[in-house]
């Protein structure tokens, strides 16, 4: 059952010329799943955030001379700092997954004289893509090559 909002939540700073209704919770908001999930998908927002400011603390200890870079890395080492970056990387998956499903959804019914791939191709190749830069990047940032 619809809950009613804050009144004034949407309001203009003048009265317009008709009257518009007032702002309404939805049904099930947040308890309902599909309303979890998009409240996970922006929390998400938050440990890229925070990731954000790891980095920049690490790329202010490496300017900041030996002992301060020695030091973020034993930081970085704690299993505080590890668990922080699995759910970094478990909510860049999320956030991944969500995308391919929604991509082939989005893509037009027709480009130029060609039909698109069917759905199931277009996700095995948004995967294919995306397992080929990972492993791409593994090998470079753990220098298998060069």
């Amino acid at each position: 059952m619809s809950v009613p909002a804050n009144p004034k939540a949407m309001a203009p700073h003048r009265p317009g010329r008709t009257r518009t209704a007032p702002p309404m919770r939805p049904d099930g908001f947040p308890s309902a799943p599909r309303y979890r999930t998009y409240l996970l998908f922006d929390a998400t927002g938050l440990t890229y955030l925070l990731a954000g400011f790891a980095v920049l603390a690490v790329a202010w200890s490496l300017g900041s001379g030996p002992e301060a870079w020695a030091r973020a890395l034993e930081t970085l080492r704690s299993p505080i700092a590890i668990a922080f970056h699995v759910l970094v990387l478990v909510s860049a998956i999320f956030v991944g997954v969500r995308f391919f499903r929604l991509f082939p959804k989005a893509q037009p019914a027709r480009i130029g004289p060609a039909k698109p791939p069917p759905r199931p191709v277009i996700h095995a190749m948004l995967y294919v893509a995306w397992a080929g830069i990972t492993l791409a990047l593994v090998a470079v940032l753990g220098g298998f090559l060069p």
